[in-house]
């Protein structure tokens, strides 16, 4: 189980924002189920529920390292109104101090069915918006300072609730720390600038993330 509390900015906040997530991961052998929700708390948010992520893979392990492969869906609702719907499947190689993700997505933008049934729009009229095969990626380095403290550095455009355009990378910092064997902490910090053919995009700005990581078994 992942908690944690995020407090950002961005040129479409209005303001500062604060996050609250919970994500939970159910594993068996070498399958996997992780769902999360996401609540946010911002001036130009309509709605206080956020997103919703869900998260199906398996797990193995190629000339022993470790290799994963999911599909995921992602659900936001920007209003009443509005919501982003996404589909996706990605890969992900990880070594002692390299990880590498490559993935794609489909991502939807439409009226939500309340939306519909509101203003009466008629089934014959298109409602929603495709953006097809998205290319995802992330590089990540990690570094161990001793058996406790763990430092990753990466580079990508996606995290778990964003998904941004393939020119719209975003820097990322991770620090976690090992209270126990099944108890850590975490802090994230990230910059999210325009992107590489952009004069300015959506979300331009900042975040700090805090949270705990606690292991079941």
């Amino acid at each position: 189980m992942v908690n944690y509390v995020e407090v950002g900015n961005n040129s479409v906040s209005q303001g500062i924002y604060t996050d609250f997530s919970t994500e939970v991961t159910f594993k068996h052998k070498a399958l996997s189920l992780t769902t999360a929700g996401l609540l946010t708390f911002e001036n130009s948010k309509e709605n206080i529920f956020a997103a919703y992520f869900l998260n199906i893979g398996g797990s193995f392990q190629v000339f022993k390292h470790d290799v994963s492969i999911s599909t995921f869906y992602l659900w936001k609702p920007f209003s009443e109104n509005l919501m982003e719907t996404n589909y996706g499947v990605i890969a992900n190689l990880k070594t002692k101090f390299i990880g590498l993700s490559i993935g794609s997505n489909l991502r939807r933008y439409g009226y939500t069915e309340e939306a519909i049934l509101k203003n009466n729009i008629l089934n014959s009229i298109n409602t929603s918006i495709d953006e097809p095969l998205n290319l995802m990626y992330k590089l990540s380095f990690y570094q161990a300072f001793n058996s406790k403290l763990k430092l990753e550095l990466r580079v990508t455009n996606y995290d778990t609730f964003i998904i941004q355009q393939i020119t719209n990378p975003m820097a990322m910092s991770k620090l976690t720390y090992n209270l126990n064997p099944k108890l850590e902490l975490y802090t994230d910090l990230g910059i999210m600038q325009a992107g590489l053919l952009n004069v300015r995009i959506n979300y331009f700005g900042f975040y700090c993330r805090g949270g705990i990581i606690w292991k079941i078994k």
